[in-house]
């Protein structure tokens, strides 16, 4: 079923206009001088952000039109499910684009708000660990979720964290090829609950770590993806006055990002 599933989704792919096909470079525009309008962010960094952007998105979207049309056209069979498969696929990637780009914005003017409310940071983790084991189970990819049996209490926005956690384990899974290990774990210590998400993926140098949540920051270009997934994650930690790491042994040695927030009773 799943050699089938990518068969389908090349021959969607086959039948896409050339200006669509995800293989076509991105010819980005000569950077223009810095400025002063928003410091720390030149004028070249804001229009590249933009193409790229077009150009992430270009994808998803030629692919659930391609995939629509299979449907229309087909009558309900096991091709259809797939197809059906294939666009739930890309319609979360672009969603989670899309919320991570929003969002990005929205932290950069300050305009986030928070809803803090007493609540056991092993149920959030649990949720979006669920969010993600299909698609690690399709990357054959084994997933431990070790979150312990006391409740483990915090301030903080359920959704917000959620999206915390999704972002990391999306991040793990991106970057862990198939066959590897991806493990979720929550814990807690005398003042702080400490949330680490640890894998055996691609693993980040020295260089990258010093970066890596950095707005528009990607540390393999030939990937996918915007940039600022990571930054989010960040700034909404430090709206819950908590902090998060990323380590790393080095390339191929996998990586490990450790959040850190206030412990409550």
């Amino acid at each position: 079923m799943q050699q089938s599933s990518f068969a389908l989704e090349s021959l969607i792919e086959a039948q896409q206009p050339p200006l669509f096909r995800q293989s076509d470079p991105l010819v980005l525009p000569d950077a223009p001088p810095r400025t002063a309008t928003h410091p720390g962010v030149d004028q070249g960094a804001r229009q590249n952000f933009v193409w790229t952007l077009a150009h992430e998105l270009r994808q998803p979207l030629a692919v659930l039109s391609t995939a629509v049309a299979l449907v229309r056209h087909d009558a309900p069979s096991e091709a259809t499910v797939r197809a059906v498969d294939i666009m739930g696929r890309q319609i979360s990637q672009m969603s989670r684009m899309v919320e991570d780009l929003v969002d990005a914005a929205r932290l950069v003017n300050g305009k986030v708000s928070i809803q803090l409310e007493r609540l056991d940071l092993r149920t959030v983790a649990a949720d979006a660990a669920i969010d993600v084991e299909g698609q690690m189970t399709e990357r054959r990819q084994t997933f431990d979720v070790h979150c312990g049996m006391a409740p483990l209490f915090v301030r903080g926005d359920a959704q917000r964290l959620h999206q915390v956690f999704s972002n990391l384990l999306h991040n793990a899974l991106k970057y862990t090829d198939p066959g590897g290990r991806i493990t979720l774990t929550v814990e807690g210590a005398p003042a702080t609950v400490i949330a680490r998400v640890l894998d055996t993926g691609h693993g980040i140098g020295a260089p990258g770590l010093a970066r890596i949540f950095d707005l528009f920051t990607q540390i393999e270009p030939s990937t996918t993806g915007l940039g600022i997934g990571l930054n989010v994650v960040r700034e909404i930690v430090a709206l819950h006055s908590g902090m998060i790491q990323a380590h790393s042994a080095g390339l191929g040695k996998g990586s490990e990002f450790v959040v850190v927030l206030p412990r409550i009773e």
